[in-house]
This record gives C-alpha cells, sequence and structure tokens, in this order.
C-alpha cells in the first residue's frame, strides 16, 4: 500500500532529512542482548507468475521447514478470481506480493490475523482466503484489519475496506475492520502470545513502520512472522526517476530499512518479505535501535510525538 501520513502527522509538512538528536539512549528502557549475528541476507522466495507457484510454494515451504505442506484446494483459484474482481489496484499488492503473501499464510496456516494498513481491503481479502480457502470459518473473523484513515487514499468517497463485500462476497464477516484506529488498538484484539502471524501495510515514513512493528510483537508468539509489503519501496521509486519514468509519489524508505535492518531470519519475496522473530523478543531492541539514527521520513513537527511512541512501544517488548 501507498506510504501515507496518519491523520496525526499534517500532510502538508515537508519530510525533514534530519536525524532527530533529542532521541534518547533507550539502553535503560530495554537491555540490549548479545550481539550474535543470524541471518543478514534474507533467503530469496520470490514467486513472479501463477505458472510458478507450485514450484515457488515448495521452494518456500522447504525454507520454511514444513515440507509436506502443500497448497489448498482452490488456493490458486481464488486468488486469481480475487485479482480479477479488484477494481481499484491503487498502492494495493501486485502480482508477486499476492502470490507470495498466499503461499506464505497458506504453509504457516494461522489461525488468525492483525493486518496494520487496509486502504482498499484487497490484502485483506488475500490473508481471510488464505487462512481459510473454503471460508469454512467464515461465522467468525479470521482477519482483523486496521487503517489510520476512516476514508480510502485512492478516492475519499469511499470507506476503509471498501472492497471487502464484493471481494469475498460468500465469507464477507471473515474480515473486521476498524478504522480510524492506529495500531496501538491491536492490545484490544489479541492477546499476549497469541498470534502466529501479523501483516503490516501501512505509513511506510520511517520510523512508522518500526512503530507498528514494536506495537504488534507482544501479541505474537516468540519465533512467529511479520509480512512487510513495500520492503524496496523506496529503491524501486529513486530507480524508476533515474531512468526518466515518472513516479507520482516520494521515495520512502521505513519498510526497506526495518527489512534489511532485521538480523534475524528473514524471507525476501520481490517488494513483499517476511521476518522472524527471535524466542527471546526483547534482544529486537538492540538492532531496531540504530534505525533510530537514520533521518526520520515524517515531517518534524511530528518528531517528538514519534520518538515518545516508540520509546512506549519498547517499553512494552517482554
Amino acid at each position: 500500500m501507498m506510504p501515507l501520513p496518519s491523520p496525526s502527522f499534517s500532510s502538508r509538512c515537508t519530510r525533514m532529512k534530519v536525524v532527530p538528536k533529542w532521541f534518547p539512549d533507550l539502553r535503560q528502557i530495554v537491555p540490549r542482548f548479545a550481539t550474535k549475528e543470524f541471518r543478514h541476507i534474507p533467503v530469496v522466495c520470490e514467486i513472479r507468475s501463477y505458472q510458478e507457484y507450485e514450484l515457488g510454494y515448495r521452494k518456500l515451504a522447504t525454507t520454511l521447514g514444513r515440507v509436506s505442506s502443500k497448497p489448498a484446494p482452490r488456493e490458486l483459484e481464488l486468488l486469481r478470481l480475487l485479482i480479477d474482481r479488484r477494481t481499484n489496484p491503487v498502492g494495493s499488492l501486485g502480482l508477486a506480493d499476492c502470490l507470495f503473501m498466499t503461499a506464505f499464510v497458506s504453509i504457516i496456516r494461522p489461525r488468525r490475523m492483525i493486518e496494520i494498513g487496509t486502504g482498499s481491503g484487497f490484502s485483506s481479502a488475500v490473508l481471510a482466503c488464505a487462512i481459510d480457502p473454503q471460508g469454512t470459518s467464515s461465522y467468525k473473523p479470521c482477519v482483523d484489519t486496521l487503517d489510520a484513515h476512516a476514508t480510502y487514499f485512492g478516492d475519499r468517497e469511499l470507506p476503509v475496506g471498501f472492497e471487502i463485500p464484493r471481494l469475498i462476497s460468500e465469507f464477507p464477516a471473515a474480515v473486521r475492520v476498524h478504522a480510524p484506529r492506529q495500531s496501538d488498538y491491536i492490545r484490544n484484539l489479541a492477546l499476549p502470545n497469541e498470534l502466529e502471524m501479523a501483516f503490516i501495510d501501512a505509513n511506510h515514513q520511517h520510523p512508522c513502520p518500526l512503530l507498528d512493528l514494536l506495537r504488534v510483537v507482544p501479541y505474537l508468539r516468540g519465533g512467529g512472522w511479520i509480512l512487510l509489503h513495500d520492503i524496496r519501496l523506496g529503491t524501486l521509486v529513486d530507480e524508476s526517476r533515474k531512468n526518466g519514468v515518472p513516479v507520482a509519489f516520494e521515495a520512502v524508505y521505513g519498510a526497506e530499512w526495518l527489512f534489511d535492518e532485521w538480523r534475524w531470519t528473514k524471507i525476501a519475496g520481490g517488494n513483499i518479505g517476511a521476518i522472524q522473530l527471535p524466542m527471546e523478543r526483547k534482544a529486537i531492541w538492540g538492532p531496531m535501535r540504530r534505525l533510530m539514527k537514520r533521518p526520520f521520513e515524517v515531517c518534524e513537527q511530528s518528531y517528538r510525538p514519534m520518538r515518545d511512541e516508540v520509546g512506549k512501544a519498547a517499553r512494552m517488548l517482554s
């Protein structure tokens, strides 16, 4: 999804390439653990086409240590149907992103998921179909999706999640939309250590993806997974401009820096990726703290509120 400021940030603010010097040393908040480096280079499991899905699925399943996993009946057929039904693809997942996410969720098969960043609701529908392609549990939600806005960024006349009832008309109750809500609302939707997976695809301006990650971590099990969208957004936009291709939006690196800085298992699927939490979740703050030294991409007026929110979320790690 395209990077957009949350309602608390003024859209008129100029993005400042300045490191906030007043960001505190949070080593007293969360202990810094031993700096053993695990995996810096991600495993690459990109699936570029429908024809590559089965082969890519097997490779991903092997990478995840689940070699016996197989696509559910109609899994790929349902994804094709969703893509065909989609009416407004602005800012939503591309084909390769959809294939990777569908395969990943199908292999892990979580009972339910939290999504941060709803947009049109297309990705919410993809997640619901990947979790429960037969809609057998459609009487209760398997995806809780949050968005900081009440209306869709591509058309302010439309509500967030407007595509969901049409995309999954057979089981629309599988997705529950919470908007306008920030990621701290997760505390009302999940219990500590409950979730196996989450998906972050909201405001990509640094340090917003980091804040969303810190807020969702307490509700994920150790060893759980977080899917991140737009992990190459900044690079792709910059490359397009260098090649003379007009781009309507600004290059932002929040999700890309977060993925690159991750020091544990991570898998890249193109512009989408997955990172795995260490069992000792407090250990993430050491590497993540380095991200706060990078230039903030939100407006200058938001530096201090973001600093406070990141510090508050860091204190919740356990």
